[in-house]
Parts: C-alpha cells; sequence; structure tokens
C-alpha cells in the first residue's frame, strides 16, 4: 500500500487472486476496465476480512439449513414408517382379536387374574395330569389285573375314557357360561376322586370302563370347561402364555404321577396308589375350587344373558274356586311347574348342541386340526411305554421315558405360549407340528433302544408341548369369552367321537403287539402328524385367507 496527497493523487492498487471467482464492488465510484483479468478482486471495493468472514458466515448458514432439511427429512421418513409400522400392528391385531367388542377391557394380570390362573394350574394338575398319565395305568393293568384280556379290548377302557371326556364337554361348557366355575368344580371334583377310589377296586374289564372310563372322566370333563375357560375371562393379548401356563400344571401332574405310581405299585400295591392318587387330587381341585371364578364385561352384567337359564319358581297367590279341592290345585301347580322345568332343561340342552356352528368352515377346520394334533399326543403317550417293553426296555426305564416326554414339555410350553402371543397362535401349532412329524420318522422310527428312545421322548415333549395349552387360545380367536365354553365344549364333542375312532384304530395297528406291529404304529402317527400339518394350514386359511405371513 501507498500513500498520496487530498489534492491529487494516484491510486495504488493490491490485487489478489482468487480461484474461479471474481467479486466487483457495486460502487458507481468506480470504473472497471472489462479488459483486466475477471480472477482480480480490489481492496478498496471490498475489505479481504470482511470478505472472508461474510464468506463463512454464508458456508455456516448454507450448512445449517442443510442439516434442518436432512434432519427434517429423517423425522418424516421416520413418522412414514412409524404409521406403516402401526397400521400393521393395528391389522394384525384386527385379525388376533376381532372376535372380542371389548377388547380392552380385559385385566391381563392383576391380583384377581393371576389367583385364577394359580387355582387353573392347580386344578389341571389333576384334571389333565389323569389323562396324560394313562401310560402308566394302561402298562400295570394290561399286564395284571387285565393280563387275559386282548390288547383292543383294553385299549378300549382309555380310548372311551378320552371320547367321555371330550364328549360331553358341548354340555359342561355351556353350564360354564350359564352357572360360572365353582358348581362345576365342585360336582367335578367328586366324580374324580370317588370314580379312582372305585378304579383301584377294579378286576374285570367293565368294572375300569364304568369307574374310570365315565365316572373319572366325567368329572374330568365337567371340571375341563371352567379350569380353562375361566382364564379366556381374563386374559386376551396374554391367553395363550396364561394357558400354557395352567396346563403346565397338567404336565407336573403328569410327571410327578407317572414316577409315584410306578414306585408305589411295588411298595403298596396297586390299589394303595390309587387311593394316595385320588387324595392328591382332591387337594389340587380344591384349591381350583376356591381359587378360580369367571368374570364379565362390567358393561354387560346388567343386561339379561341369553344363556342364562333361571330355574327360580315364583310363588303367586291363586284365588281356590268354589267347589274345587285344594289337592287338585296343588297337583295343577305341580304339573305347571315340572312342565316349567322339563321345557327349560330341554332350552338348555339346545342351546348347548348347537349344530349350527358346523356352517362355520372356520369351526371345523379348526376341530379337525385339533383332532389329528391330540390323537398324535394321546395315542403315543398312552402306549410308547408298551412300545418300549416290545423292544425289551425295562419297566424302569419305560416309566422313565413317558415322565421325560411330561418334563421337557414344561419350558417348552411356556416358551410356546409367550411365542404364540407375539407371533401368532395358528403360527406356533403350524411350526410345533411340523416338529413332531420330523421327530417321529428321524428318531422314533428307528429307534430300537433305550437311549435312541430317550432322545426322542425329548424332542416330542418339546414338539407336543403346545397341543393342550394353545388349543383354548385358538379357540378363542374364533369366538367372543361370553360363548367360550360352548364353543370349547361343541368342539371337545366331536373330539370326542373322533378321538375314540383314532385311538381304536391304534389299537388295530398294534393288534398282537409285535415289533413289527409297533413299527407300522410309529409309521401311522407320523402319517396323522403330517396330517395335522395340513389341517392348521387350513385352519390359518379359512379364518384369515391367504395372508402367510400374518399374525394369528
Amino acid at each position: 500500500m501507498s500513500s498520496s496527497s487530498s489534492s491529487s493523487s494516484s491510486t495504488s492498487t493490491t490485487t489478489v487472486e482468487v480461484p474461479q471467482q471474481a467479486i466487483h464492488s457495486s460502487s458507481s465510484r468506480h470504473h472497471h476496465n472489462h479488459n483486466q483479468d475477471p480472477q482480480q478482486i480490489y481492496t478498496n471495493d471490498i475489505p479481504l476480512r470482511d470478505l472472508n468472514k461474510n464468506q463463512d458466515n454464508l458456508n455456516i448458514a448454507i450448512s445449517q439449513f442443510e442439516s434442518t432439511q436432512q434432519n427434517e427429512n429423517i423425522r418424516r421418513r421416520r413418522s412414514r414408517n412409524q404409521n406403516n409400522e402401526n397400521l400393521k400392528t393395528e391389522e394384525e391385531d384386527g385379525l388376533m382379536y376381532n372376535s372380542e367388542k371389548l377388547g380392552n377391557t380385559f385385566p391381563e394380570g392383576g391380583r384377581e387374574a393371576n389367583l385364577v390362573l394359580l387355582g387353573s394350574f392347580m386344578g389341571l394338575v389333576a384334571d389333565f395330569g389323569i389323562p396324560n398319565t394313562l401310560g402308566a395305568i394302561e402298562s400295570y393293568v394290561s399286564s395284571n389285573q387285565l393280563k387275559n384280556v386282548s390288547k383292543s379290548e383294553v385299549g378300549w377302557v382309555f380310548s372311551l375314557y378320552l371320547g367321555v371326556m371330550y364328549l360331553f364337554n358341548v354340555f359342561f361348557g355351556h353350564l360354564f357360561d350359564s352357572f360360572g366355575a365353582k358348581r362345576p368344580l365342585i360336582a367335578g371334583t367328586l366324580m374324580i376322586c370317588v370314580g379312582i377310589l372305585l378304579t383301584a377296586q377294579c378286576e374285570k374289564l367293565y368294572q375300569f370302563v364304568l369307574s374310570f372310563s365315565i365316572l373319572t372322566a366325567l368329572g374330568c370333563s365337567i371340571a375341563m370347561s371352567p379350569l380353562i375357560g375361566a382364564l379366556s375371562h381374563w386374559y386376551l393379548r396374554k391367553r395363550a402364555m396364561a394357558c400354557s401356563i395352567a396346563t403346565i400344571g397338567g404336565l407336573v401332574g403328569a410327571s410327578v404321577f407317572a414316577i409315584m405310581l410306578q414306585q408305589l405299585y411295588d411298595k403298596i400295591g396297586f390299589k394303595n396308589a390309587m387311593r394316595v392318587l385320588s387324595c392328591i387330587c382332591f387337594f389340587c381341585m380344591s384349591c381350583s375350587i376356591f381359587l378360580v371364578r369367571e368374570r364379565k364385561p362390567e358393561d354387560k352384567q346388567n343386561l339379561p344373558s341369553t344363556t342364562s337359564i333361571n330355574f327360580e319358581i315364583i310363588e303367586e297367590e291363586v284365588t281356590i274356586p268354589d267347589g274345587q279341592n285344594e289337592v287338585e290345585l296343588q297337583n295343577q301347580e305341580s304339573t305347571k311347574t315340572n312342565l316349567s322345568i322339563k321345557s327349560k332343561i330341554n332350552h338348555f340342552f339346545k342351546e348347548a348342541l348347537d349344530l349350527s356352528v358346523l356352517k362355520d368352515m372356520k369351526f371345523v377346520s379348526l376341530t379337525m386340526a385339533v383332532f389329528l394334533s391330540e390323537v398324535v399326543s394321546m395315542t403315543t403317550l398312552t402306549y410308547l411305554g408298551s412300545y418300549a417293553l416290545a423292544f425289551n426296555v425295562n419297566n424302569t426305564s419305560a416309566y422313565l421315558i413317558l415322565t421325560i416326554v411330561n418334563i421337557c414339555g414344561i419350558p417348552s410350553r411356556l416358551l410356546s405360549g409367550i411365542i404364540a402371543d407375539k407371533y401368532g397362535r395358528f403360527n406356533m401349532m403350524i411350526i410345533t407340528s411340523l416338529f413332531t412329524t420330523i421327530n417321529i420318522f428321524a428318531l422314533w422310527l428307528p429307534a430300537k433302544n433305550v437311549k435312541l428312545l430317550y432322545v426322542f421322548s425329548v424332542f416330542f415333549g418339546i414338539s407336543t408341548s403346545a397341543v393342550l395349552s394353545l388349543i383354548p387360545a385358538c379357540v378363542g380367536q374364533i369366538c367372543s369369552s361370553e360363548t367360550f365354553g360352548k364353543i370349547y365344549g361343541t368342539l371337545y364333542f366331536f373330539l370326542g367321537f373322533l378321538t375314540i375312532l383314532g385311538m381304536y384304530l391304534a389299537t388295530l395297528v398294534i393288534n398282537k403287539e409285535t415289533q413289527q406291529n409297533y413299527r407300522n404304529f410309529v409309521i401311522f402317527e407320523g402319517l396323522l402328524s403330517f396330517a395335522s400339518v395340513l389341517s392348521w394350514i387350513w385352519a390359518k386359511y379359512a379364518a384369515v385367507g391367504w395372508k402367510i405371513w400374518s399374525k394369528f
């Protein structure tokens, strides 16, 4: 830079090279030569320090603007994704819970709900523990009291037990919907305990049929609907988990009963062993009587129930006409009362046995899927011990195999319930049925020694643990909690006939109890299990269509 005088001076300039841009002053005092290098900047026009500062501020502003726009785009994208996820969740919830009009009123936990769950668990120790212990009873009576009776005839005792237990559920389920849980549980407890005590005295085939196949099975049937149905009144979104926890009681009972009976047979005999079993069942069922109760939605408690039955007789004052005997009038009133009660009973049975559900393909497909899954589980548990004995496995190991099946089902049943609530109950049944089919063909069919049978019993217990626990939750997806007992009972009514047929076919396959007969039995079980996979896919299709990956 150089100085000049105020009167006349020559202006000295300094140029700064700036790549790819030229900045000119907008002042009218200066004239720019167009022939000059356009990359020259005159510092007299714009101070260099101010230029750099303004450029920095401009860059910062641009960066802040771009960052703001980028954040806004990210927020919009996240909001759009969140909305899509919410819509997807609402759609899946609609598929899962659309059978309930008041889905938000279910407690899903809390003190009262948890006490009901505990009571259901205790009751199912006896109610489901007995049918899961059929193998331990069948192995003993077929080798002792009924050793001179053919295998197919002995099989009728246990197939009739399952048939009666399921068959009358249609009436007892409606009984629970109408009268609640207490009275059916009291009646069921008495029949179970008395039936087992009478079974201890049995020596003939018909005696086992009357005491065990009919009386004990009726008691289990009466108690089943309130023990399972009450959970549907307290849980909706956690229903599969609640049913899994409750039905673990059946596995606990079966595990304890199988080992206990095997030990007590040798120590105190069959009669006293069955008496001990009766006492344990009485204790467990008594706990359920005090803890299990139903719950109705608050806004429906004051509405008249279409399924309730009132047997109350209203007394009215009647003026006796002249010349009419008072005794004749009492007879007429008694006749009217009897007719009224009779008509109400007829109405009860008509309401209970509602065959219109056969028009619903969702119900029909679910019934078929449940039947195939149940018959595979029950026939395997019934004859797995005899299978082991046929392949020269000792009695202790044969009973241990049954115990392993039940013990391994305890953690997997709980886990299957949690997964089913998250990803769908029908989806879980499809997966477990497929797993069962693979286990039967890959592990049971080649099993000729006790080690491989142990391995099979572990995986079979895991894969079939969801059968009993998820069926109530699956039924709850096609009906409301108010009609759950009726639909659940109707399903088991048809299941009773089908189970008797399935058990009978199993005895025909086993026939003379040779090793080849039992291998044919394994193939029979594997084919039924594969058919159950297809049936569960059909049941899901009947409910939601071809939404393969939907939560249902």
